[in-house]
């Protein structure tokens, strides 16, 4: 980029002075000459300052892959030492570092940000607020792109599809634009997640709109250069290949691979993978001519050959560019963790969840695998979920569970050399960046920079402060689990009839007959009304009951039916019946002011339980299972009549009816809201 600046200033100069005679011309043949020198110095310059630095996602050479040496064989028994931590704010962008700075996307109670940091200290250098909140109280709030640094600027893309431009040095505003609103995208609906690819003045994003599958704009000003394929999009950015010399553009869309000439955006070849929705959000690897995906959802690992083919018959257009599969591995799946290349190995971390899971690390097994065949050399259940950088003759990873561990980049065996604790109480899935020694790793909610180099080449003020990883207070989060006792296989995918129907049945037909017999029991022989009583003991022991068995009900049925069941809905509507019966009582009494406070006291008990519910869907990753709260909306008018004749009249078989219809209308309304949303986005 930089050299073409300098060639437009030489175009520039010499329609300026436009030579009129022979010395004119030397003058300016003279100054262009001296000029063609500046611009090779600037682009050694640049490409030096890339490779120095960690410019964009997955480092210099978008492949994750290092060329820093001096790294430590082993670490302290308390760790390596932390140069600086920082609460960071919500997301999962990761850290460009370029020139004693670095780069990252964040969002707070005020909005989203792109934030600049000192490097050496964590300290604000400065941030640009690009928008509003995005999903706040969802299970993965915040932005997820990376941002990308060239030439003192900086570009960023927000989950809404707003994509922007700024000045790296003090975060002004150049340009920016919603590219999924421009060209009509599809396939993000999770939150656009791709970093900004620049190359040769262009910015390529994979948006997935018809007639823009992927797009490259103009650096400068953010028009549009070219646009090209039919395909959704997914959440995988592109890379930037060479193949013969000549510079392609691969993307990893929704259901295929693809491959798009640099310069014109002309599509050269696409590989179909599936149908309907799918998402792809690990990196493809390539060392020329082999190129390589790992699908997630158990969907394993292909590898292509790049290959030139001529064109029979037609001997003046150049060879079509095709690809041709080389082999298949079931048993190694990427999800949110990228694999990498490194001296004829493939090293990555193979899933065996059907999806990465917010709540608990993931299970599976970290790799190693030949290139050129797809063996498998080893495995090992050591190391988690892991994001990995090769360097320095060695893997650097940094897991789920917030660990980075320091391997041997060995085919032969797996070979760990160190391991520290970093965060704790949090999954940890953006990947690390790695400068002059220094590991920036990033929790959903904070940041780390940890030095893994050369003591002696550090700042001796910078160590002198550090503290060792041991001595950073992680707080363990509770295992809540226990609370389901299983979970569904795809948590993003909205429950159908099918399994709204078995919920439904076992609320009626165990949560609701368990309770009736405990509330018989507990009341026999039988227990007459009293005239000063609220309410009688059987509809209080009923109410009780009907809450545990919801809550018990759910892990005892994972345990031991083969699909996912939830009663939960049970025991939230056991306590919003009895919060109008108090109510509703409240209202008769002649006595306002202690009835008004049974009355507040009940309401706001209803709201703790349902933030308290909220809560626990979110941290167990219950995605949909949450909506059940909006279901008290349309119960509302006929628990209102259930409460009133359960205050008033004395008839448990008829009020036992009242509440079955109320929960169904409860427990449908919301289940019927989330078939009939299925429905419209198919």
């Amino acid at each position: 980029m930089a050299e073409m600046r300098q060639i437009k200033r030489i175009r520039l100069f010499c329609a300026v002075t436009r030579p009129r005679n022979l010395t004119g011309v030397l003058f300016s043949v003279f100054l262009a000459f001296v000029m063609s020198q500046g611009v090779a110095q600037d682009a050694q310059s640049h490409e030096r300052e890339s490779k120095r630095g960690w410019p964009h996602l997955r480092g210099p050479h978008y492949n994750s892959v290092s060329d820093e040496s001096g790294l430590l064989d082993s670490w302290p028994a308390e760790g390596p030492p932390v140069l600086w931590i920082k609460k960071l704010g919500q997301g999962y962008s990761g850290f460009t570092i370029v020139d004693g700075r670095a780069y990252t996307q964040t969002q707070t109670l005020t909005g989203q940000y792109v934030v600049c940091l000192n490097a050496d200290t964590g300290d604000s250098i400065w941030e640009h607020r690009y928008g509003l909140q995005y999903e706040p109280l969802s299970v993965y709030p915040g932005p997820r792109s990376t941002p990308t640094f060239d030439s003192n600027r900086l570009y960023f893309a927000a989950p809404s599809g707003l994509v922007g431009c700024l000045d790296a040095r003090d975060g002004d505003l150049i340009w920016s634009l919603n590219v999924k609103e421009k060209f009509h995208g599809r396939g993000t609906d999770f939150g656009y997640s791709s970093s900004p690819l620049i190359e040769d003045g262009l910015v390529i994003l994979p948006v997935g709109g018809k007639g823009a599958s992927v797009v490259a704009l103009n650096w400068e000003n953010g028009s549009t250069v070219w646009q090209s394929g039919d395909s959704p999009s997914s959440y995988c950015s592109a890379i930037p290949i060479t193949f013969q010399s000549q510079r392609h553009v691969v993307a990893f869309l929704q259901n295929s691979l693809a491959a798009f000439e640099l310069s014109k955006g002309r599509l050269l070849w696409e590989e179909n993978y599936s149908q309907g929705y799918d998402e792809h959000s690990a990196m493809p690897l390539y060392h020329e001519p082999y190129l390589m995906v790992a699908c997630p959802f158990r969907g394993g690992a292909h590898m292509y050959r790049i290959e030139s083919k001529p064109i029979e018959g037609d001997s003046r257009t150049d060879a079509k560019v095709v690809i041709r599969s080389v082999w298949q591995n079931r048993k190694f799946s990427n999800d949110v963790a990228s694999s990498v290349f490194a001296d004829g190995f493939i090293y990555g971390f193979d899933i065996r969840d059907q999806q990465s899971k917010a709540h608990r690390p993931s299970r599976g097994e970290f790799r190693c695998l030949e290139l050129e065949t797809g063996e498998i050399r080893w495995s090992s259940d050591q190391t988690g979920h892991a994001n990995v950088i090769a360097a320095d003759g060695k893997l650097i990873l940094f897991n789920d569970k917030g660990e980075i561990i320091l391997l041997r980049r060995n085919p032969d065996r797996y070979e760990e050399l160190a391991r520290a604790q970093v965060f704790g109480g949090e999954i940890c899935w953006t990947a690390p960046s790695l400068y002059q020694g220094r590991l920036f790793v990033r929790s959903p909610s904070q940041a780390a920079c940890i030095f893994i180099g050369d003591p002696d080449a550090a700042q001796t003020e910078q160590v002198s402060h550090a503290v060792p990883t041991s001595a950073i207070a992680t707080s363990a989060a509770w295992d809540l689990t226990v609370l389901l006792g299983g979970e569904r296989e795809h948590p993003f995918v909205r429950p159908d009839f099918h399994e709204l129907g078995l919920w439904y049945l076992f609320c009626i037909a165990g949560v609701f007959p368990a309770a009736i017999v405990v509330t018989g029991i507990a009341n026999f022989p039988g227990i007459r009304r009293r005239r000063d009583q609220v309410v009688p003991p059987r509809y209080v022991t009923f109410w009780i009951s009907l809450f545990a068995f919801g809550l018990i009900t759910t892990p005892l049925a994972n345990r031991y039916w083969p699909e996912y069941i939830f009663t939960w809905p049970a025991s939230l509507y056991a306590v919003f019946q009895p919060t109008l019966i108090a109510i509703v009582w409240a209202e008769s009494q002649e006595e306002k002011r202690k009835s008004r406070r049974l009355s507040r006291a009940a309401g706001i008990g209803l709201v703790l339980v349902c933030v308290g519910y909220f809560y626990l869907c979110r941290r167990l990753s219950a995605l949909h299972e949450w909506a059940f709260l909006v279901g008290l909306l349309p119960a509302f008018p006929i628990a209102v009549v259930t409460a009133r004749r359960i205050v008033n009249k004395n008839q448990p078989l008829r009020n036992l009816a009242l509440t079955a219809l109320s929960f169904s209308i409860f427990f449908w309304a919301c289940g019927g809201f989330m078939i009939l949303k299925s429905k419209f986005e198919m």
